[in-house]
This record gives structure tokens, sequence and C-alpha cells, in this order.
């Protein structure tokens, strides 16, 4: 079996590191604690500063060290923020865990995607990574289904703190199986300065420009899918659905991701990838202003569209991106993806938690569908930039 061994044990973490009870009540926990709109997304921003410090840094020590030891310590911060969170009745507490977690989040984000790739091309399998990422997604998005049926039910007869108990256990599972992952060989080595690697993985981005183009249309989705991902739960509450139900709506909206996620590799051979992000762009602006103009419960249809074309977006641009990245730099160069996103996580949550505030939780959503229609006619020039080079391993789809 050798290093595609990885990929069943990748199917273990996913699955527990998914199956989080806390998550389904997460905002009123914190809103229980005195944490309101506004304090929430301040303690985001520290996420993301925390990812913006440590992504880059952590992409380098991913290629040069490799990226079993970076994902072992990202579940153990996982764990520790989980149960500083449990303890936590203070703004500077939740901070911390935000921290935590986000320096945690900068570990894995290049270094899991750079280990799966780097398993299936060990075992020639490269061509099957978008699949692969999709069906990992899906195991990711059954683990939340079972959490949050559970987890609403349980917040609802047991209170929250029982929820973040469950979670701390169900972590440390996850973390015990990240021990059985090996450490799959790099087909090109690292360069030997970090300027050096960090300068190969800027390359990729100038010398194909529409990795560039492909990886920044993800991060503005992923920056506004953040804000629907952390605040549906007060969009519920705004329309009047109990908690009890918050479980069952949850798990609906998890479900919805899975098509879109074992698609998203038989869509790329028969639409262009321009085309495919079109339609995600129109369905994220078309959802967003429903959002705002419906207030019943009706706004479960334009939140569900949204979540649907979102489980086609990742594993359609991570697939572009890795089948055009070398071994030698690609935890590093999604390292590059992923601080992009959180910088526009930055901007986009500021945007929306100024509005939500002096609004409505509602009208937050207004102003992404803005971004997005901007970001959408800024997209169609794409055309004019040249095609890129052939990937330095796997397939090539057009573009």
């Amino acid at each position: 079996m050798g290093y595609l061994g990885n990929i069943k044990i990748q199917y273990f973490i996913r699955f527990f590191s998914s199956l989080i009870p806390a998550y389904v009540i997460e905002r009123l926990f914190w809103q229980a604690r005195g944490m309101d709109v506004q304090m929430v997304v301040y303690c985001h921003i520290i996420y993301s500063l925390a990812i913006v410090l440590m992504e880059v840094p952590s992409g380098i020590l991913a290629d040069r060290f490799g990226r079993k030891p970076l994902i072992v310590i990202s579940y153990v911060l996982a764990v520790i923020e989980i149960v500083i969170l449990l303890f936590a009745h203070s703004f500077w507490m939740f901070a911390l865990a935000m921290a935590g977690t986000g320096t945690g989040s900068a570990l894995f984000s290049g270094a899991n995607n750079a280990l799966l790739y780097d398993s299936l091309l060990a075992g020639g399998k490269q061509g099957e990574f978008e699949k692969l990422l999709g069906r990992l997604s899906a195991v990711d998005f059954a683990g939340h289904v079972i959490a949050m049926l559970s987890g609403g039910l349980l917040a609802d007869k047991m209170g929250f703190e029982l929820n973040y108990m469950i979670s701390i256990g169900s972590m440390g599972i996850a973390f015990l199986f990240t021990l059985l992952l090996k450490e799959p060989p790099m087909v090109t080595k690292a360069e030997r300065g970090a300027i050096s690697q960090v300068k190969q993985a800027m390359s990729l981005f100038k010398k194909q420009p529409l990795v560039l183009i492909y990886c920044a249309s993800g991060m503005l989705l992923g920056a506004c899918l953040a804000q629907l991902d952390e605040f549906w739960q007060l969009v519920m509450e705004g329309i009047g659905i109990p908690v009890a139900l918050f479980g069952l709506v949850g798990a609906l909206l998890t479900a919805s991701r899975v098509p879109g996620n074992l698609l998203a590799y038989k869509l790329k051979e028969r639409f262009s990838y321009q085309a495919i992000l079109n339609a995600i762009f129109l369905v994220n602006i078309l959802g967003y202003v429903t959002i705002f103009f419906t207030r019943s419960a009706w706004n479960l249809i334009p939140v569900a569209l949204v979540s649907l074309v979102a489980g086609i977006a990742e594993p359609l641009v991570m697939g572009y991106l890795h089948h055009r990245t070398e071994s030698r730099y690609r935890a590093t160069a999604e390292s590059f993806a992923s601080l992009g996103l959180q910088g526009m996580s930055v901007l986009a949550g500021l945007v929306f938690g100024f509005v939500s505030v002096r609004f409505s939780i509602f009208a937050g959503f207004l102003p992404l569908a803005v971004i997005c229609a901007a970001w959408l006619i800024v997209f169609q020039f794409q055309k004019s930039v040249s095609p890129d080079s052939h990937a330095a391993s796997g397939t090539h789809p057009p573009a």
C-alpha cells in the first residue's frame, strides 16, 4: 500500500476533526459569554493575523522538514483551543484561543494538501487529486452533519458546555491518527535558503498568471463564505428557528456541499474553469442579495445554494494549483494562497461586522454581494491572459 495508506488515515483524521458538536452552538456560546458580533469579528481578525504571520514560514518548514510534523502540531493546538474556549469568560481568552487555532491552521493548510498530493504522486495517482480531495471533504462534512444533528439536541437538553467536552475528545482522537501518517518523498527537493524557496513559489504565480487569477477567485469566494459559516446561527435566530433545530439546519447546510465536492473533478472535464467559476460567483451574488431581502424561513434556500456551490470551488481551485506546482515548494505555494484568503477574510469581516452591528445581521450580506459582483466583472478580463505553461507534474486541464 505504501504512501497511499496516508489516504485512509486522512479519512479518519478528517472525520474525527469535524465531529465537533461545539461548532453548532459556537456563536450562541460566545454570545452567552458576552461576545457580540463586533467582538467576534475582532477575534477572527486575530485568527487571520496569526495565519498571516505563520502561513509562509509554515509552508517553508513543511517543504524543508516534512509535512507530518506540522500536521501533528496543528492538531495539538486544535485540542488546546477547545479547552481554552470551554473555560473562556473574557474577550482576551477567546482571542488567545483564536490566536492558537490560527497558528494551527497555518501549520495545517499547506502541509495537509501537500502531503496528500505527494502521497498520490508517489503511487502514480496524482491525477486523482481533485476526486480524493472532494471525497475527503465529503467525509469531513459527514462528521459535521453527525456533530450538528447531535449537537443541537445535546445543547438544548444538557447545555452548551457538554458539547465542548465531547469536542475535546473527538479532536484528541484525530490527533492520535496524525501520528500514523507516513512522510511521502518529495520528487524535487526544497531550496536550501528560505528566501530562494519563497522566490520559487512566487515565481509560479508570475509565470502562470491563470494560477494567480483562479486562486484569487477562490480566496474571494472563501472570504465571503467565511462570514456565512461564522454567522449562519445568528441568521437562523433572526428568522425564528429554535436552537433545538440548529443541528438539523446545520446538517442540511453542510450536506449541501457534498455533491459539489464529489462532482468537481467531473465538472472540470466538461466545462472550462472560467465557466464554472462564473456560475459560482453568480450564485453567490444572488444568494447574498436574497439573504438580505428575505427575513423568513425561506432564507434557508439561498444559504443552502451558496453552500452547495462552495463545495465545488475548493477542490477545483486547489487542484488547479497543485497540478502546476513542484514538490519542492508545494506547501509554500499553497501557503501564499491561504495567506491571500486570510487577508481577504479580514477585509470582508470588517465590512460585514461594521454593517451588521449598525443595521442587522441580514444587512451584512449585501456588501458581500457587491464585492462578488465587482470581482465577477474584473474576472471576465482573464481571457486576455496567455495560457499558463504545463504543470510540473500531473495533468494540465484546459483553462
